[in-house]
């Protein structure tokens, strides 16, 4: 029940703000889509909500006592300014006459995404824990009562990260609202799926889409389980197929999950803004566009990336020059409202920003270890720093392309790939040539889109001789590699189906159901939770409830996997190997690897390294035998069970299939962090609950 009520504030949030922005952005005006109001409203609305929860927390003022009332007061202005441009019942007769036009398309489409979301209620219940970092955030802020000066990470006091303090203040406010740590993610990863499929249907609509916008949410959130599910290690050396179609995208919340609710929700404006020359909505799609910048940056990237394929698209159709400076205006007013925005948020943010590696890539220098620290953070393993697969790239260019091109399912031999671009690209072309109205924009943008993903990843690999950076697009980008395929391959289909539509309507709405419906019926069902995702649920659970109930306050916990999160924020206990992962914080990380060379000698070898726990007053060894139950195991190295048996230092107080925890004998007693005792992070005793 805490989930439900928490989700139903949270929708009240988002919601009364944001109807009213849509409302006062566009006005009465018939032509604009309702998926396209509902996109503003979401994204507006996070933007009025976050703005405050943002202000409050770089002021040092966070709290619902002043939240709320300013909360209300920005709402009323905001309702005040759409019922002063327009009355209501106009407001709501511009919306009826777009469903009208559109009713079935577009009650096909609510129906799709009603049935993606409903499989995801049982997200609500499941207990993440590899990510719980992200909202770890929030409850630091609202823990300090704002941007804190100091977090606990890996045993220090750190600044805090703030390249996500948009969504960190927006999540403190949750966390005020509900003090249970174990709905929160749940409540976040729903809404971060009802918003990216609301903008990225809208987006696709405004791209032309009509019978099959609503496929674009659900391929493009559903990971690679349209043909398969495929591994790319970031080196260039692993491409493989899984024989189990999974996708485990949106199964555990992440901050990129909520970022590709709000970049996408900007997409969607900026392409009626650009298509339609308005200043409203430009400057709205800025607003949240802005918003997105401190929410998460990677989608912001891709939308920027889209949105300036969407302007070329425009400036192609346009017939003269002075409607190509129209075009550009619009341009220029989205990414200045958008910039401005975001320099602000960045100028209020406090703490670090936490990217110097990658302005700075010399600083690694500083990391004196022979191998790439980068890499071993992130894999655990040893690989020798300066690796390049080809001259000056650190993944040779065609095999960036073949890995981004296997992110989405589709793993190709050399001649394959030729083939497939070859393809996309008349498609391309022959959707602008020969398609009617908005659809001869879509292949343009969808070409585009990926180029520009492609582009900005052999960049990275050219730039850079550092695992994190050398391998960030294709890491990182290639979640979003098969949106431009998606939205090539469903604008061939939608002018295929309108074609058909001249000769028989009726035939063509029957073939736009039944491949929706077999679509649909082919990726929703392995896009949502499984099995194995239930199981390590309960387990977490269970272990969990174990270490609330059964370890003191001031315990201090050494967990043989890097953990984000999970410990001190299910449990407000300490715990020396958690923290977020300092890839690009080149002052902290000398510090991270050494510490976790410490540990994964210490989990190999624990009757020689006893001193290493006596240094760091451990009085509880965690084992965990399953992956990610709470981490990430590779820093840690392999974990020498039967050497932990025999460890007399070490007695055995819980042993279940999945965990073994070890009390350390004779550990002294250290004093509990000030910042494990505050209103909202502090010790925990009770069961979870849902």
């Amino acid at each position: 029940m805490h989930s439900y009520l928490l989700l139903a504030a949270v929708a009240c949030l988002l919601a009364v703000p944001g109807i009213a922005a849509s409302l006062a952005t566009f006005g009465p005006q018939a032509e604009v889509s309702a998926l396209t109001r509902s996109a503003a409203a979401f994204g507006l609305g996070y933007a009025a909500a976050g703005g405050i929860a943002f202000g409050l927390a770089a002021a040092h003022a966070f709290s619902l006592a002043l939240f709320l009332p300013l909360w209300a007061a920005v709402s009323l202005a905001l309702w005040v300014l759409a019922l002063r441009r327009a009355p209501l019942r106009d407001q709501l007769r511009a919306f009826g006459h777009d469903l009208a036009a559109s009713r079935l398309p577009l009650l096909l489409g609510a129906l799709v995404l009603l049935v993606f979301v409903a499989l995801h209620l049982q997200f609500l219940h499941d207990l993440g824990a590899s990510r719980y970092i992200y909202y770890l955030n929030g409850i630091e802020i609202a823990n300090s009562h704002g941007v804190p000066a100091n977090t606990l990470e890996y045993g220090q006091w750190w600044p805090p990260a703030t390249d996500k303090i948009f969504l960190d203040s927006f999540t403190g406010v949750l966390v005020m609202i509900g003090r249970n740590v174990a709905v929160g993610p749940g409540v976040l990863l729903l809404v971060s799926i009802v918003g990216a499929g609301i903008g990225l249907w809208a987006a696709g609509w405004e791209l032309g889409l009509r019978w099959t916008s609503a496929l674009v949410p659900v391929l493009a959130m559903s990971g690679q389980a349209v043909f398969n599910t495929s591994v790319v290690s970031g080196t260039g050396a692993i491409t493989h197929r899984h024989s189990v179609r999974v996708s485990t995208a949106f199964t555990e919340y992440r901050a990129d999950d909520f970022g590709w609710a709000i970049a996408f929700c900007a997409l969607a404006l900026g392409i009626y803004a650009i298509r339609k020359r308005q200043w409203g909505p430009a400057v709205a799609a800025g607003i949240v566009l802005g918003a997105a910048s401190g929410t998460h940056l990677i989608p912001v990237v891709v939308t920027v990336i889209a949105l300036c394929f969407v302007g070329v698209a425009e400036l192609l159709r346009d017939e003269d020059n002075r409607a190509r400076l129209v075009t550009l205006r619009q341009g220029f007013t989205v990414a200045g409202v958008g910039g401005l925005l975001g320099l602000v948020i960045r100028i209020f943010a406090g703490g670090s920003f936490g990217l110097s590696g990658a302005s700075n890539p010399a600083a690694y220098n500083a990391v004196h270890t022979s191998f790439d620290p980068t890499y071993y953070l992130f894999t655990g393993k040893y690989l020798p720093k300066a690796t390049a697969a080809a001259g000056h790239w650190y993944v040779a260019p065609a095999k960036v392309v073949a890995d981004l091109t296997a992110a989405t399912g589709l793993v190709l031999p050399s001649a394959g790939l030729l083939v497939l671009y070859a393809v996309l690209v008349v498609a391309a072309i022959a959707l602008f040539a020969f398609a009617r109205d908005d659809l001869r924009t879509i292949g343009v943008v969808g070409a585009g889109t990926l180029l520009g993903l492609i582009g900005v990843a052999l960049y990275f690999s050219f730039s850079y001789r550092i695992y994190v950076d050398g391998t960030f697009g294709v890491r990182r980008l290639a979640a979003y590699a098969s949106l431009g395929i998606i939205l090539l391959g469903l604008g061939v289909i939608e002018a295929l189906l309108l074609s058909l539509a001249t000769r028989s309507a009726r035939a063509a709405a029957a073939l736009a159901v039944v491949l929706v419906a077999a679509v649909c019926a082919w990726v929703i069902p392995v896009s949502v939770t499984s099995a194995p995702l239930d199981r390590i649920s309960r387990e977490r659970i269970m272990l969990t409830d174990w270490l609330r109930a059964h370890t003191p306050c001031d315990a201090r916990i050494l967990v043989n996997q890097r953990t984000e999160g999970a410990i001190t924020a299910l449990t407000g206990r300490f715990a020396l190997l958690e923290g977020m992962g300092a890839y690009l914080r080149t002052d902290k990380l000398p510090y991270v690897i050494s510490l976790f060379l410490d540990a994964r000698h210490f989990f190999g070898s624990p009757q020689s390294s006893e001193a290493f726990l006596r240094q760091h007053d451990i009085s509880y060894v965690v084992l965990a035998r399953d992956n990610q139950l709470l981490g990430y195991p590779g820093p840690t190295g392999p974990t020498n069970y039967p050497a932990m048996r025999a460890t007399p230092f070490l007695h055995r107080v819980l042993s279940r299939p999945f965990v073994t925890v070890y009390q350390v004998q004779g550990s002294a007693a250290a004093p509990v962090s000030p910042l494990l005792r505050g209103p909202y992070l502090h010790c925990l005793t009770t069961p979870v609950r849902f």
